[in-house]
């Protein structure tokens, strides 16, 4: 799904305000764990504690929402980030709310889950920040072996700029943040260099920093 130009200015702002952008443009660049290059990061975790950021951005969660999936029976934060934007939209819902974690923890259907919840329960996954989509699919898997329903996945930011089949719905993508942080100067030249080069063509750029050129 498409973010709407409304959320995606508004989030792309919260992001570039809160300092919550970094650039690597000159040494080793940033490395995700589906092995993927980037010059650039986005730290979400920062604005859990910012409460006029998190609530703006819950908002637009909840409208986001209402806009795409209807029939939600629960929400499902992935372990560790997404977790307080899970909880708060959860609570904005008044649904139940289960964690999905990284790893089982003892045996069973739901021993990869804190929480409970019944066969056929309908969820929105929520994580913080995707890049190619990887992560959140070993959470969606996780919910399905546990015989839930994925009704879709949510995130604040979609990079959207790693080659992916993979349609998640989000506030902003990094190319929304960008944009935003251009109006303000927040890059300087070499790194607005780096930046585009990187976003013209992400394989190639992360092949040629180290990373992987693709899937």
């Amino acid at each position: 799904m498409t973010p709407s130009p409304d959320w995606a200015g508004e989030t792309a702002r919260i992001i570039v305000d809160n300092d919550c952008l970094y650039t690597r443009t000159q040494g080793d660049p940033f490395f995700f764990s589906s092995g993927w290059a980037s010059p650039v990061f986005i730290d979400c975790k920062k604005l859990i504690s910012v409460p006029e950021a998190r609530n703006a951005l819950v908002r637009m969660a909840m409208e986001c929402l209402s806009t795409a999936l209807a029939d939600i029976d629960a929400v499902a934060g992935c372990e560790l980030t997404g977790v307080p934007f899970a909880a708060l939209i959860a609570d904005r819902l008044n649904l139940p709310l289960t964690v999905v974690c990284k790893q089982r923890k003892g045996f069973g259907r739901l021993a990869q889950f804190e929480g409970s919840f019944e066969p056929g329960t309908a969820f929105v996954l929520v994580d913080d920040l995707a890049t190619d989509g990887m992560s959140e699919a070993i959470f969606e898997t996780a919910l399905r072996r546990a015989e839930a329903q994925v009704l879709g996945t949510f995130v604040l930011i979609d990079y959207a700029v790693f080659p992916t089949e993979r349609q998640l719905l989000s506030l902003a993508n990094l190319t929304d943040v960008i944009a935003a942080a251009e109006t303000v100067d927040y890059f300087g030249d070499r790194d607005l260099a780096a930046i585009r080069d990187f976003t013209d063509d992400t394989a190639k750029w992360s092949k040629r920093h180290g990373g992987i050129g693709g899937l």
